[in-house]
């Protein structure tokens, strides 16, 4: 492989801020040569790493935390001792993708809890009950769910675990770019639309109206069969997710470079150049044949690796929104009840209404003698962590002086917080009809780089694990 002199570019000495720190000399620490190089230590970078070495491929990952998991971590109740998962909740059953946790000898024997609540729904922005809401039943919800599902199955192929076998922009069926408003009117799915919504389709931002494909991604088969039985949501023994993570990183051991960021890049057809930041300001070069990013690619992600006008291209066209999860207390919020974000205008039985970001999507208490409720909130790609505590704190406010809770004197705590940061990538219907798939496709190993994670596959973790199963063979061909 061809070598470079990363500390010669540029003169000797760079003002990087680093964390806050003002870097010293641009030259590297030390020098690290691999076949492939993972950037980010998500679900799907934390798997191709394993998988990597299961082929015989040297491989370091760099990881902008201080562990592997991303959105997965949980929370120990310290009252109770139990584990808490936080942001990803289960793994849903795809494939053969269970093989990948017995792999890590992690079992998936366990499954979700779920608590008896008492669901109340609030229209966050007056504090007020919606008392002409009624949610569907059950008997109005499954047959609808299976309706969904049908329909998904039909276009499985073309969307998981990636966009591998998706149609000509001429040929792309036209239920995956109508809105998600329009496709739920086509199959009558209005009663299943709540709960697609509350389980992850609130994400999306203004969910009725972006293109249905990528509803399906973000709501799509694993999630669906799970919900009719028909798949398993399956956790550790244990209940906690992250047992994973730190298996995993006990097999990668050193190479794992945590609290670790790219600030310059190198990359050409013959492979490619990072200078990489630690928390202490040091600096480690990585030579690398390969590069495989696993993070969200917003151009604010990617801008360290100088990407090209086709690049620049692709990327720039995606929208985001920002998806926050935790754990929460408050004296005011109620023992077993789960409050919901609704809106009036929604009526009785019109499913097709939902709050827009900025918003809390909803409070539920999920036992423990803690008091505590898990929260999901989203917001706008203007939205910050501060931004939206204040928005969860003004929500319980807001519910207060309605008299909807009862006034108390303690104060609202976070004992988790976290900031999944941008994410269900998106773009519009006139995008996909002008070939946006195919011109993403084409950036795989384009100056040997590659990409997994959600915005080539879908936003669950055993979908990307499939998904790196078909992609990294065509990484480490010719290595």
């Amino acid at each position: 492989m061809h070598s470079y002199n990363i500390c010669a570019s540029v003169g000797l000495v760079a003002s990087l801020l680093v964390r806050g720190v003002v870097a010293r000399p641009a030259c590297c620490n030390n020098t690290i040569t691999r076949d492939v190089v993972v950037v980010g230590g998500g679900a799907s970078g934390a798997h191709a790493a394993v998988w990597l070495r299961d082929h015989n491929k040297t491989v370091v990952v760099v990881e902008k935390a201080n562990q592997l998991g991303g959105h997965t971590d949980s929370y120990i109740d310290p009252d109770t001792g139990k584990a808490i998962n936080i942001g990803v909740q289960a793994w849903m059953e795809y494939k053969n993708t269970f093989d990948f946790p017995k792999r890590m000898n992690v079992s998936t024997s366990g499954s979700m809890e779920f608590t008896t609540l008492d669901y109340k729904y609030i229209d966050f922005r007056s504090g007020l009950p919606v008392t002409n809401y009624t949610a569907p039943g059950p008997t109005d919800m499954y047959p609808a769910l299976q309706r969904y599902l049908d329909v998904l199955l039909q276009y499985e192929d073309m969307l998981l675990p990636g966009f591998f076998n998706f149609p000509k922009p001429e040929s792309i069926p036209e239920d995956l770019l109508m809105s998600f408003s329009d496709f739920v009117k086509k199959y009558d799915l209005g009663a299943a639309v709540p709960q697609i919504w509350d389980s992850t389709a609130q994400g999306l931002g203004d969910t009725m109206d972006v293109p249905t494909l990528f509803v399906m991604q973000a709501s799509g088969i694993p999630m669906v069969r799970a919900l009719l039985g028909l798949g398993a949501a399956a956790v550790p023994a244990s209940g906690r997710l992250y047992d994973l993570f730190e298996s995993i990183a006990t097999f990668l051991g050193n190479d794992i470079l945590y609290s670790s960021t790219v600030i310059s890049s190198t990359r050409t057809n013959r492979g490619v150049s990072l200078k990489v930041a630690g928390a202490d300001g040091k600096l480690t070069c990585i030579e690398a044949k390969r590069l495989l990013i696993a993070f969200e690619p917003t151009m604010e992600n990617l801008q360290p690796f100088r990407p090209d006008d086709t690049e620049r291209q692709v990327f720039s066209k995606f929208g985001y929104t920002t998806v926050y999860a935790g754990l929460l207390k408050h004296p005011s919020l109620e023992i077993g009840v789960a409050y919901s974000n609704r809106l009036p205008e929604t009526g009785p039985s019109n499913y097709t209404i939902f709050p827009l970001p900025s918003q809390v999507g909803r409070f539920d208490y999920i036992g423990g003698t803690n008091n505590i409720f898990q929260f999901t909130a989203v917001g706008t790609k203007d939205d910050t962590p501060e931004s939206m505590q204040q928005l969860i704190s003004q929500t319980i406010n807001t519910l207060t002086e309605a008299g909807t809770i009862a006034a108390s004197e303690g104060a609202l705590t976070f004992p988790a917080f976290a900031n999944h940061g941008k994410m269900h990538p998106r773009v519009t219907a006139d995008d996909l009809r002008a070939g946006f798939i195919q011109k993403q496709l084409a950036l795989q190993g384009r100056h040997s780089t590659w990409y997994t994670g959600a915005a080539f596959s879908a936003g669950f973790s055993t979908v990307l694990w499939e998904y790196n199963n078909v992609l990294l063979p065509d990484v480490i061909k010719g290595l």
